[in-house]
């Protein structure tokens, strides 16, 4: 029989008082006796006396855990003939050593199994009162256990979306803060987490917010309150096995969604690499209340997968090591091969298409004046729709460099075919370019003067012809000249650019 702290050792005897009867008793090892009466009615007496100290009832051995009525303050009689000062816990006739449970069919079942989700006792008596938490006198839910409070939290960052036009950034994350708290006594833990419950009360945990929030940030689930057993636990009674605050770590697992504010710095867009900080602050501590314990306080872990980023890097950071305030820095580089493909190849494409039109021959100016115009166009409207995608600012970034080199390149190339084109008007004569140089004493002055003269012989009209052809044939060879050079000028240019620009590029990553 456990009574309090106390043990006491009891065999079984089966006596016979009468011919065919007997009767069953328990002689302990003290003057105590467990006898039958009448009525299925068990009591402990001294022995020798008729004065009962404990009752119980049962239509068996009265063994387990069974509710034992105290007849006559045994419990301080115990403790005076003992030398034990402490008040009772319960009374219990078991053959169960201090480390079993006590089964009500009298099973003996480890105390490392009670309470483990798993029913080891046939009626599942070692699943009942499982609660894990038993908050002592001096506990204050609304209060930290001590100020300052060794602290330690893990970040997991599950998904991360940056959101360019409203200088944002999004994040699921799971928190997972742990902190020792000596106010109340852990029952049943296991050698994995194990969910912290109890009875008709609450548990102190750190109230998270984050800082820079563009909005409060918003739990996805119910924060869970979790321990586990660090340490062998003290076996009491045979019960359960109690474990102290202190030495055994609380861990709150908490899942936020956040939408908090980041400073974007797009002057190497697309190319370029953002870094935003997500500043928590608990609000149930004050500002100088916690410890911090680093390194292992450092913990973050990266989302893995990213659309349009690769996510470089993730630190936790801290003013200094008792804030109540922590930060979680984020690292993106953007992805290239989207604008590889719906950008620079499109545009390099064109470029080639424009360039083109510089190699067609000199006659086919409709040809090249539609073509470069057309494709200058189009690029005017890929730049429109790069531009409304991104925020603006007041600086250019990489992408309108691109964008402005190919424009001012194509209307280099337009200019180009306007000043070497030549067209025949109406009437079947030719009309230079706007911008292409006439030499002094042109045909038509020397016409006109030879039209005055009226010089209708044959010869000199066949001079007149000839001179014309051959005006006529070195305007068309500078057109080629001015052509050829501003091709190979325009290539060469356009390829240092390009080279320089994607250099550029790769040196930032």
């Amino acid at each position: 029989m456990k009574i309090s702290f106390c043990t006491l050792t009891w065999t079984l005897s089966v006596t016979g008082s009468q011919p065919g009867g007997g009767s069953v008793y328990f002689h302990g090892v003290g003057p105590y006796t467990i006898t039958l009466d009448h009525n299925d009615t068990w009591c402990l007496k001294r022995w020798g006396t008729q004065v009962k100290l404990l009752c119980t009832k049962s239509r068996s051995l009265p063994v387990g855990p069974l509710s034992w009525k105290d007849e006559n303050d045994i419990c301080t009689q115990l403790h005076i003939e003992s030398g034990l000062q402490l008040a009772p816990t319960g009374v219990m006739l078991t053959k169960c050593s201090p480390d079993h449970f006590t089964c009500r069919d009298n099973q003996c079942v480890p105390l490392e199994k009670v309470c483990n989700s798993e029913n080891d006792c046939t009626d599942g008596g070692d699943e009942i009162d499982c609660f894990t938490a038993h908050p002592l006198a001096t506990y204050i839910s609304t209060s930290p256990p001590q100020i300052p409070l060794p602290f330690q939290v893990d970040v997991n960052i599950r998904t991360a979306d940056v959101d360019l036009m409203n200088a944002a950034v999004r994040a699921n994350l799971r928190l997972r803060i742990s902190w020792e708290d000596a106010r109340m006594e852990m029952r049943h833990l296991q050698n994995v987490y194990k969910r912290l419950t109890l009875y008709n009360s609450t548990l102190w945990s750190p109230n998270v917010q984050t800082f820079n929030s563009l909005e409060f940030a918003t739990t996805a689930s119910h924060p869970v309150i979790m321990a586990k057993r660090l340490s062998p636990g003290k076996r009491v009674d045979g019960e359960y096995l109690s474990f102290p605050g202190h030495g055994n770590p609380v861990v709150n697992i908490n899942d936020l969604h956040t939408h908090t504010y980041c400073r974007y710095d797009l002057l190497k867009y697309p190319d370029d690499i953002q870094t935003c900080n997500i500043t928590f602050q608990i609000l149930n501590v004050r500002q100088d209340g916690l410890k911090w314990e680093l390194p292992s306080s450092s913990e973050v872990k990266c989302p893995v997968f990213h659309e349009e980023f690769w996510v470089k890097d993730c630190r936790f950071l801290l003013p200094d090591n008792f804030s109540s305030r922590f930060f979680v820095q984020l690292t993106f580089r953007r992805k290239n091969a989207y604008h590889i493909w719906a950008t620079y190849l499109p545009c390099i494409l064109l470029l080639g298409i424009g360039y083109g039109t510089l190699l067609l021959p000199l006659d086919n100016f409709n040809e090249r004046d539609t073509m470069s115009l057309t494709t200058l166009l189009v690029f005017i409207s890929l730049y429109a729709q790069t531009t409304a995608s991104l925020p603006r600012t007041a600086y250019l970034k990489r992408i309108d460099l691109w964008y402005v080199f190919c424009i001012a390149f194509l209307t280099l190339v337009i200019f180009t075919n306007l000043a070497t084109s030549t067209t025949t008007n109406t009437r079947g004569t030719t009309a230079e370019g706007p911008f292409w140089w006439h030499p002094s004493g042109p045909v038509e002055q020397r016409n006109e003067a030879w039209s005055s003269k009226k010089l209708s012989n044959s010869s000199t009209q066949q001079q007149q012809q000839q001179e014309q052809q051959r005006h006529e044939e070195s305007r068309r060879k500078r057109k080629e000249l001015v052509l050829k050079t501003a091709s190979v000028v325009l290539g060469v240019t356009s390829l240092i650019f390009i080279i320089v620009y994607f250099t550029g590029a790769y040196i930032t990553m």
